[in-house]
């Protein structure tokens, strides 16, 4: 069901003169478009794949304490199986404690000790996050033995130096003795399988190595490491044949230093990609997947240039000649940050203004523009629990699902170095379209003028079918840290570039009073308004919607367009249901011990040993509590365990002082259980939050149905809804419970404005939140716009014949100029460009022709 919420879009028409036309007057809003974005969703030519969420995964460093990423993404874990350092008042040491294998020098036999690996990895296994790769990117500290150091600055060509023993991330070095390490890898896939399950690790990908081309990722050469990816290739494919397994380097043609720092055999630091491509392709080595490193420096306009992006990252990967076309690629280290080395000594700091949303909206671009070659998803850093994707990224996955179709930019832009581009995405079974423009610029960071932009997209739909569109923007003037600093200049500590993460870079105080500011010009959807489908120009069937639209500087605008089946629901008596995947999937797991499934049209819950109190939550409710008695139950139990319990959230009060336990027989059977919400404390109000949690240890519950049944003696009333005038209610007649609320919205027709609710309601509220108390009959009133053009802009133009019998009219304009053709009741019908407008297609009488900020009447008899 369509949660139906509006914004009240500010309106900013200017007023001009208004002049009466004949009978009917229209309203104009001159924005003249010098770029067009444009697709054909009637065009399989122009249909890709569906969108996806790209950035979908988070990077973690060997986490001790299970996930502490948000909810929704996956996990690739770096430095999970050794051979890592810890510090230890300010010296490195070598972290023994974790490692999986260690090296006994008195029997000089490889111990195996597998309990710190598992015990980290069940903690991750057992939280919310799902593991989407384990890197195998630094062998254990015991396979360092057997070599022999030589004094650091000196070279043999044979022997490592001293200071590579240990590197800023800990062993650097390939295994001294191969067949220990072969070895080895077999065992840690054996226990992962004997742990977790054949299909669970075969889900899981393992990566070989982490930029390898660099120094204190891997101090050996490219033939170490050919033969080192080979060696775990193999050990990995030994026990789990279709293991998914790759690598992960820098870009294609990477120098380390300019050449200027050598290996121990006196090579340069370069790419290993030509070679590790040929020689997997002839020896049979499978790579699934291929990652590459990435940070874009908002600084550096040579790594901002999105423009080359594919061309310096992928293509020298999928041109090679023996490239493996089915494997995926990916950007495994990624950030759009101000500065690789902050002055507090921390590493990169994130950008944290507008630019950063359009960089990151350029590279999504990127992936999907070439998704049929591999390019898959974006690892960042971050992402911790509490925190929230960027704004860009939020929009542009509400999009995830839909067929991705080809954008076509045509015009030039305002400011010539402006990177303008669009996604547009549609819902192959419904008349359901959504756009996303941005306008970049890898040039200059400054703010210029806004462009001028035309949307147009061509549908099947017939000609005259009007659509119901809404828009979110957001730029420099919605950037929270922006207004900020725009008000408190002076917060900035010394050092730091005023673009980045405030975390980093505000003085204590300053960051207090950011946490404290309200944002007073967040972004949010425009009101819904109508567009009218116009004739296609190109001769094909169906019909075209066009939009005008200003973007500004490091801005994007989506654009939703729906029709009216999308809108309008009966109103009817509340339900509150849970039985398919799409009703559980907004339930998660909110603690340890417990994993949520909600496949084939279940809610699953599966509890670990270990774990005390296992949560599982769904939020975003909006339950009043007065309308239902029963909470019903179609459940089976297969734990330990005959009991649950529940609790939903009243503000000022703890959950753990409302339970209510629920008795489920665990006899692995199919029960419908009623539950009395009467007798119930915690049972009031309006409910947003509902959990359910148990001390079971092992097993799972599952759920058919969740229903909260209402009570017998809520009254239903009558709602009678109508209208005058040309719009579009969210809600038709029905009846509904007492104490209901419903948000009633009148989206006016293109031409006419929305001025009132009348009956039994009176009020301009639009949106208007309605409680039922009693039967009701409400009307919701729209009235005609007033034209408003230029004075005199109908005498500029040169239009012959005029009247026309044919329906077609020369204009003095040149071939290139747009223009567009409107019916007297103030639909657009036609557009084009060019010299000869022909209407001949269309009823016979009077039309208003606009090009740029001038109008004439064409007269067609």
């Amino acid at each position: 069901m369509y949660n139906f919420k509006m914004n009240k879009m500010k309106k900013k028409y200017q007023l001009k003169r208004v002049i009466t036309i004949l009978l009917c007057t229209l309203v104009f809003y001159s924005i003249e478009a010098q770029v067009t974005l444009s697709t054909d969703f009637t065009n399989d030519s122009y249909k890709n794949q569906p969108l996806h969420n790209i950035w979908d995964v988070a990077n973690r460093i060997s986490p001790t304490n299970g996930s502490n990423i948000r909810p929704g993404l996956k996990m690739n874990i770096v430095r999970m199986v050794g051979g890592i350092r810890k510090v230890v008042n300010g010296v490195s040491h070598k972290d023994l404690d974790f490692d999986p294998c260690l090296y006994d020098s008195i029997n000089n036999t490889y111990v195996y000790r597998w309990e710190p690996l598992i015990e980290r990895l069940n903690k991750v296994v057992n939280s919310q996050t799902e593991i989407l790769q384990i890197a195998l990117d630094q062998p254990p500290w015991a396979f360092q033995h057997g070599y022999t150091f030589i004094p650091e600055g000196t070279r043999d060509n044979i022997n490592f130096r001293e200071n590579e023993k240990m590197s800023i991330y800990g062993n650097s070095l390939p295994p001294a003795d191969k067949q220990a390490y072969h070895d080895f890898i077999k065992a840690l896939m054996t226990k992962l399988v004997e742990t977790y399950g054949e299909e669970q690790v075969s889900k899981w990908r393992f990566r070989v190595g982490s930029e390898i081309e660099t120094p204190d990722h891997w101090y050996g050469t490219k033939q170490d490491f050919i033969e080192h990816f080979e060696n775990t290739e193999k050990a990995v494919r030994s026990v789990l044949p279709n293991a998914i397994i790759g690598l992960h380097t820098r870009a294609p043609g990477f120098l380390f230093k300019n050449g200027t720092e050598l290996n121990y055999k006196g090579e340069p630091f370069a790419s290993f990609i030509d070679d590790l491509i040929e020689y997997s392709f002839d020896n049979n080595l499978r790579y699934d997947f291929w990652g590459i490193s990435d940070y874009v420096i908002i600084g550096n306009s040579s790594l901002r240039n999105m423009k080359d992006k594919y061309d310096n990252l992928f293509k020298g990967l999928v041109d090679h000649p023996k490239w493996n076309t089915n494997t995926k690629i990916d950007l495994m280290e990624y950030a759009t940050v101000t500065t690789m080395n902050g002055a507090d000594g921390k590493g990169f700091i994130n950008n944290a203004t507008s630019h950063a949303e359009i960089v990151e909206l350029a590279f999504s671009n990127i992936f999907y523009k070439n998704k049929d070659k591999g390019l898959e998803f974006v690892y960042r850093w971050g992402n911790k629990t509490g925190t929230q994707d960027p704004t860009a990224i939020a929009t542009l996955n509400t999009m995830n699902g839909l067929t991705h179709y080809s954008t076509e930019l045509s015009g030039t832009p305002n400011s010539s170095t402006n990177e303008l581009d669009a996604f547009f995405a549609k819902n192959e079974l419904t008349s359901e379209y959504d756009a996303m423009i941005y306008n970049y610029n890898s040039n200059s960071l400054n703010y210029r003028d806004n462009e001028l932009v035309n949307l147009s997209f061509s549908t099947d739909l017939p000609v005259g079918t009007t659509l119901y569109y809404r828009s979110l923007s957001y730029g420099e003037n919605n950037n929270k840290l922006q207004n900020f600093l725009k008000e408190n200049p002076n917060t900035v500590k010394s050092g730091f570039n005023n673009m980045g993460d405030p975390n980093r870079i505000l003085t204590e105080a300053g960051l207090t009073a950011y946490n404290a500011y309200v944002n007073p010009n967040p972004e949010e959807f425009s009101e819904w308004t109508s567009v009218t489908t116009i004739s296609r120009t190109d001769g094909e069937s169906g019909s075209v919607v066009t939009v005008n639209t200003e973007l500004p500087s490091f801005a994007f605008q989506k654009f939703e367009f729906r029709s009216e089946d999308h809108f309008v629901q009966a109103i009817a008596p509340t339900s509150v249901v849970w039985t398919t995947t799409e009703d559980f999937s907004p339930w998660t797991s909110v603690s340890s011990g417990m994993n949520v499934n909600t496949d084939d049209d279940k809610l699953t819950l599966d509890f670990s040993d270990g774990f005390a109190f296992p949560m599982a939550a769904i939020t975003g409710l909006n339950i009043n509590s007065d309308l239902y008695g029963i909470l019903r139950l179609v459940v089976k139990n297969s734990t330990g365990e005959p009991s649950l319990q529940m609790a939903a959230n009243i503000p000022g009060t703890e959950f753990a002082s409302g339970r209510k336990k629920i008795t489920i027989p665990n006899d692995n059977e199919w029960h419908t259980i009623d539950v009395n919400l009467t007798d119930w404390s915690h049972w009031s109000g309006t409910i947003n939050e509902f959990k359910v949690y148990s001390r079971i240890n092992t097993g799972s519950i599952v759920f058919d149905r969740i229903e909260f049944i209402p009570l017998e003696t809520v009254t239903t009333h009558n709602v009678t809804l109508t209208q005058e005038g040309d719009g579009l209610l969210n809600y038709t007649s029905g009846t509904a419970f007492t104490g209901q609320q419903f948000n009633l919205n009148a989206i006016a027709n293109d031409g006419w404005e929305f001025q009132s609710w009348t009956g039994d309601i009176v009020s301009t509220d639009n949106p208007f939140t309605l409680t039922v108390t009693s039967d009701l009959d409400i009307k919701a009133v729209f009235i005609k716009k007033a034209l408003s053009v230029k004075e005199n802009s109908l005498n500029n133009l040169v239009v012959y014949p005029n009247p026309s019998n044919n329906g077609v009219f020369n204009v003095n304009t040149p071939l290139d100029q747009r223009w567009e053709v409107y019916s007297i009741t103030g639909n657009k019908v036609l557009i084009g460009n060019g010299h000869k407008v022909n209407i001949s297609s269309f009823s016979k009488g009077m039309y208003i022709l606009k090009i740029g900020g001038t109008f004439k009447k064409l007269l067609y008899n």
